[in-house]
């Protein structure tokens, strides 16, 4: 009986500049891991499948069958870079670490996903389609294991899901190399620290992607807690996200008073002792370092202008700190606005 082997890929993607459409499979089989390369059992059908999309003999080599994926347009490679495996099942996968699809997405232009099987398809959905943004279509397995589908019928429906499938042009490939370093000095995806830009990983997977896309920029509860009491006190009239260096978060522009509510984690809180990702930590220390000298440069402006600056932090606003931290900030700041607190 076979038993778990954690497995790395092996073998590099297929792609060139001119890649249209790319396709996906869940994670090499003990055949394909053995030959080092794509569809290693010589009774899968996909090579027989692409020979038939570019009217030309089943390639038998290596070399002839990525010059055959090339000549189509077509990008090759698997959903998972690393996973726990017994033998070839694909039902026994877990502890997965997807592909750095990037690799491809940042070189070719991609229009087209496909999914060369069920499982591939729910793969890709879980961990690749929010790095690609493009919906998979998912096309019935070419492994032997799908005996349902003959090869006839097999033929003809990956047949019609290619048909069209091309190489980029010169005019599309010099496009999409302008769009790229266009999103390039726009800073998509990347973060400048000092002199350095650093790339942004992805996440390591799609329930922490999402985790991330929660994360508020504003109306968090700590603001919303803390503009209820001044609310309460009689210290309203006050703007949010006003347009001055930082945009204080609570904002009396005509008295020059800012208040900055700030997450203890992003904004690294003096008070707490917090501790660092263990994944890709090069890039959240420059990060979180940038944070902390953009918001230093960001009250020394406002300083200068002639703003009186407050900083409350998340911990501070605690149950057990709450009313401690009110009492020493919001006389300050009555005092601040000419008012008195009721």
């Amino acid at each position: 009986m076979a038993t778990y082997q954690h497995i790395s890929h092996g073998f590099d993607p297929v792609f060139n500049e001119r890649s249209t459409v790319l396709v996906l499979g869940s994670f090499p089989s003990v055949l394909s891991r053995k030959n080092d390369f794509y569809y290693g059992n010589p009774q899968n059908r996909f090579w027989r499948v692409l020979a038939a999309l570019a009217k030309a003999p089943v390639p038998e080599t290596t070399s002839k069958k990525k010059e055959m994926l090339l000549s189509c347009g077509i990008a090759l490679w698997d959903v998972i870079q690393e996973c726990d495996i017994k033998g070839s099942s694909d039902a026994s996968i877990k502890n997965v670490v997807p592909a750095q699809v990037g690799l491809i997405t940042r070189t070719a232009p991609i229009k087209r996903v496909i999914c060369n099987g069920a499982t591939a398809g729910r793969l890709y959905k879980k961990y690749l389609l929010y790095k690609v943004g493009i919906e998979a279509e998912v096309l019935p397995s070419t492994s032997p294991a799908n005996a349902a589908w003959g090869f006839d019928r097999l033929s003809e429906r990956w047949l019609a899901a290619l048909d069209g499938v091309r190489p980029a042009t010169d005019d599309e490939v010099d496009s999409f190399e302008c769009e790229r370093k266009s999103a390039k000095r726009a800073g998509k995806g990347e973060v400048e620290y000092a002199h350095v830009r650093i790339p942004a990983p992805d996440a390591s997977s799609y329930a922490v992607h999402k985790s991330m896309q929660g994360n508020k920029r504003k109306d968090t509860k700590p603001e919303l807690l803390v503009r209820q009491r001044l609310r309460e006190t009689g210290l309203g009239g006050y703007r949010l996200q006003w347009k001055v260096p930082g945009r204080p978060d609570v904002a009396w522009p005509g008295k020059k008073v800012a208040l900055f509510i700030h997450g203890c984690y992003w904004y690294r809180c003096p008070h707490c002792n917090l501790s660092l990702p263990k994944k890709n930590t090069e890039y959240w220390v420059a990060k979180f370092n940038r944070n902390q000298e953009r918001d230093a440069q960001n009250e020394a402006a406002l300083i200068a202008d002639g703003w009186k600056v407050h900083v409350v932090w998340e911990c501070e606003l605690k149950k057990d700190k709450r009313e401690e931290t009110f009492a020493e900030l919001l006389p300050v700041i009555a005092h601040e606005l000419g008012k008195e607190l009721r």
